[in-house]
């Protein structure tokens, strides 16, 4: 077992556990935050059905469904108000177990609540173990874009239990892993040669790497959010690497499409804008796409410009007027780059 800390801000601090099997610590963990009141395990019900030792008899239980579904205004408040009617007090943990949007909904359930309870996240997802439940952003979508409403609530914990990524679906690994490879190829060439190397034995989901894995990218992770805790430097909006065009595909695809294979397509996408600029290697742009390839991401046909260039526009990385597209600038290096939205070539 792996155990990391993310200190994002000096009275915040994520306690981060990873390893196979460890969701069996969790109820210690709640009680070394002094959880001694109730706790509200916000759920996906086919996790709840699957892997039903996950939630406690005593706690109180929220079942949804998971996916970019949950993310609404109108579940946000449905959770809310069933929270309100049990008479929950500010001593209330929440867990939030799922995938990255249970996640999602489930950060911005508590920081709204009673302006603010404490948070554990128990990411089922390699991609929610990658990416969404470190660092603190909540968000829910709005038909404008996604994660446009939110805010950043650190969670206290995040229990990350490798053997989850074991019996997810083929498509739902894969996503997980595009993230890894984002890791890979803009913060640490040790972890994009580890894909290169290990890439049957990751596949057939050995819990030892994917441990090794998520470890690596979420250090990396941990080290890019404490040096720019709210997004104001600009060092934080690298890890959005990938993400404007995949945002894009997201929400013009009405969020049918699994946010990994979005962010691989944005990948594929951002490699050639950096070689197009002159800011990346065509050798290791080349060595970057074979990557993507070799775990089944192929380059697809991108929609019309004009039908990704307004969502472009109201990327959150967007300031007067110029947009702070992330490039990668090496294998294990990336930097933004301030462009107009309507620059870019997207056949």
């Amino acid at each position: 077992m792996k155990r990391l800390t993310c200190k994002p801000q000096p009275d915040k601090e994520t306690s981060i556990l990873i390893g196979a099997g460890i969701r069996t610590h969790l109820e210690e963990e709640l009680r070394n935050i002094g959880a001694d009141g109730t706790v509200v395990a916000l759920v996906d019900a086919a996790v709840r059905t699957s892997h039903p030792e996950v939630v406690s008899d005593s706690w109180r239980c929220i079942e949804l469904p998971g996916g970019e579904a949950c993310k609404t205004f109108t579940v946000l408040e449905d959770v809310l108000r069933q929270m309100a009617q049990w008479r929950l007090d500010r001593g209330t943990v929440l867990v939030a177990i799922g995938g990255g949007t249970i996640g999602d909904l489930g950060g911005l359930v508590a920081t709204l609540f009673l302006r603010g309870i404490d948070l554990v996240q128990v990411p089922t997802t390699l991609l929610a173990m990658l990416d969404s439940s470190v660092g603190g952003k909540t968000a829910i979508n709005i038909e404008e874009g996604k994660n446009l409403v939110g805010s950043f609530w650190p969670p206290r914990v995040m229990l990350a239990d490798v053997e989850f990524a074991q019996s997810l679906p083929r498509e739902q690994l894969l996503s997980g892993l595009a993230e890894a490879i984002k890791m890979g190829i803009g913060f640490n060439r040790e972890l994009f040669e580890l894909l290169e190397t290990h890439r049957d034995a990751i596949l057939d989901g050995d819990t030892d790497l994917l441990t090794k894995v998520v470890a690596m990218a979420v250090q990396d992770k941990i080290d890019t959010v404490e040096s720019d805790p709210l997004e104001t430097t600009g060092r934080r909006q690298c890890l959005n690497l990938g993400h404007t065009l995949a945002h894009a595909l997201e929400a013009l695809g009405d969020f049918k499409m699994l946010h990994g294979h979005a962010v691989a397509q944005g990948l594929h996408f951002c490699l050639g804008v950096a070689v197009d600029r002159d800011l990346l290697a065509n050798d290791d742009a080349q060595r970057c796409h074979a990557l993507l390839e070799a775990y089944g991401f192929r380059r697809e046909p991108l929609p019309p410009a004009q039908d990704l260039a307004p969502f472009f526009a109201r990327d959150k990385k967007m300031s007067q007027g110029q947009l702070h597209f992330v490039v990668p600038t090496a294998i294990g290096a990336c930097r933004t780059d301030a462009c107009a939205p309507d620059s870019f070539a997207f056949s």
